[in-house]
């Protein structure tokens, strides 16, 4: 009897060695995880300047960023030129703001169940239903990551594809589907985000041209150019988001799961319209 005892108490402190190991390495790649900021929403603290990582932490969230940092000689309403294929292997460049009116970018995917609408009413209709002299380019994402074939099946005879990796980088494309509208005179964004139709983004586009004439008789932007950049555009933004009750420190300013970018479901069904153009955060 008394060798069972010891034997059950070597198996029990046996298996305490054991647990305790296991949660300690759990600990260690929580930490590590932790430490590199991995995951959507994770309550990722932020750190002191001369903090060492893992030590000094600051409280408060830290916004989510949508795409790797910019370029400091670009903002958020820059408008690189966009450099790749087509479905068929041709080099392809497009530069929106060296036009005389809008283009149109729509980041499509060939897996995505909320781009199959879109890709069937390029195909379908074109560009009907946006303003004159609109031009649409549908943007993919490399031949690395997207098969130029099942592209090739869905694209419009009518409109140019480009597959560019770099350009859903140069865009911080979050996902899609994901649209971005160009002035030309200005060569700035003037609008971005997702929509759930087309319709919304016509009608989306009808408006910020629109608005782009009135700024132009008004005399605030020559050629109905945006005319602001920069602070002026950031405190322009500001304004925007204070008269529609947005005010510091909202969360809608700082999405912590994909269901506040996306809405629920975490797709982008549901998800805002193109809206103005700057990231809050």
């Amino acid at each position: 009897m008394v060798a069972l005892v010891v034997a059950l108490g070597a198996v029990v402190a046996l298996v305490a060695v054991l647990v305790a190991g296991l949660l300690r390495s759990h600990a260690d790649i929580l930490k590590a995880l932790h430490d590199l900021g991995v995951g959507v929403g994770d309550p990722v603290e932020g750190r002191g300047a001369d903090a060492p990582a893992g030590h000094g932490a600051t409280s408060g969230p830290v916004p989510l960023r949508l795409g790797p940092p910019l370029p400091p000689e670009r903002d958020s309403s820059s408008a690189p030129a966009l450099a790749g294929v087509t479905p068929w292997g041709d080099a392809l460049a497009v530069a929106p703001a060296s036009s005389d009116g809008l283009t149109l970018l729509a980041f499509l995917t060939t897996g995505c169940s909320s781009c199959a609408g879109f890709w069937e009413t390029f195909r379908r209709s074109g560009t009907v239903g946006l303003p004159y002299g609109t031009r649409v380019v549908v943007v993919t994402k490399g031949p690395d990551r997207e098969l130029a074939t099942e592209v090739a099946a869905l694209a419009p005879p009518d409109l140019p594809v480009v597959m560019s990796g770099e350009a859903w980088d140069d865009y911080e494309v979050p996902g899609s589907p994901f649209f971005v509208l160009v002035d030309g005179r200005s060569g700035r964004r003037v609008g971005e985000g997702v929509a759930n139709g087309f319709a919304q983004v016509a009608d989306l586009v009808r408006r910020a041209e629109a608005e782009l004439g009135e700024r132009s008789v008004g005399g605030r932007a020559p050629g109905g150019a945006i005319g602001i950049d920069g602070p002026a555009r950031e405190a322009a933004n500001d304004r925007e988001l204070r008269a529609a009750g947005i005010l510091p420190g909202d969360p809608s300013l700082y999405p912590r799961k994909l269901e506040d970018l996306y809405g629920p479901g975490g797709s982008a069904g549901g998800a805002p319209a193109v809206g103005p153009v700057g990231r809050a955060g």
